[in-house]
């Protein structure tokens, strides 16, 4: 059948940019300073920050739902927890970089970066798409191919820095 995307809307948008700012609050103290617990706390601070955002109020009751959702589950599952770790090596959360690519300048923003227990460099961009319906693989992938010159142009960036191998997540 028809692969329907649904794009975000302004609520949707704007949960993203709250949970986004939670995962680097997470990355920069540490997995052991947070809890589902603390989180579960933190329902007055995610509601301002949303209307700030500009979220209705009749939506913010929901949008606070997801935002705490999205981060205890970052929480709970293991490749999460692992990918905010913070004792890898040389891990960076909104990480800055400019350079050259395919002849032109250009500035990017890393949401993570670290250097695993192989030597291996993860360049890790958080999205917080919703998969409504249909199959949850064919929804992973086409997120995937969505954003893969995105997470490529990052990768020939580090490449040119650094020697060591580089995979996307």
């Amino acid at each position: 059948g028809e692969i329907e995307f649904e794009w975000a809307g302004d609520t949707a948008r704007c949960v993203g940019v709250v949970v986004h700012q939670y995962l680097q609050r997470i990355g920069r103290d540490g997995l052991t300073a947070w809890s589902a617990q603390r989180v579960a706390g933190l329902d007055t601070a995610i509601a301002r920050t949303l209307a700030r955002q500009g979220v209705p109020r009749d939506e913010r009751v929901q949008a606070v739902r997801s935002v705490q959702e999205a981060l205890t589950r970052c929480l709970a599952d293991q490749r999460g927890r692992w990918i905010l770790d913070e004792r890898h090596a040389d891990a960076a959360v909104e990480w800055a970089l400019a350079g050259r690519d395919r002849n032109q300048v250009v500035h990017v923003v890393l949401d993570r970066s670290f250097v695993d227990e192989d030597g291996t460099r993860w360049i890790i961009d958080y999205k917080t798409g919703a998969h409504r319906g249909g199959d949850r693989e064919v929804f992973l992938d086409n997120e995937q191919l969505r954003y893969r010159p995105q997470l490529e142009r990052y990768a020939r960036l580090l490449a040119a820095r650094e020697p060591r191998p580089i995979r996307l997540g």
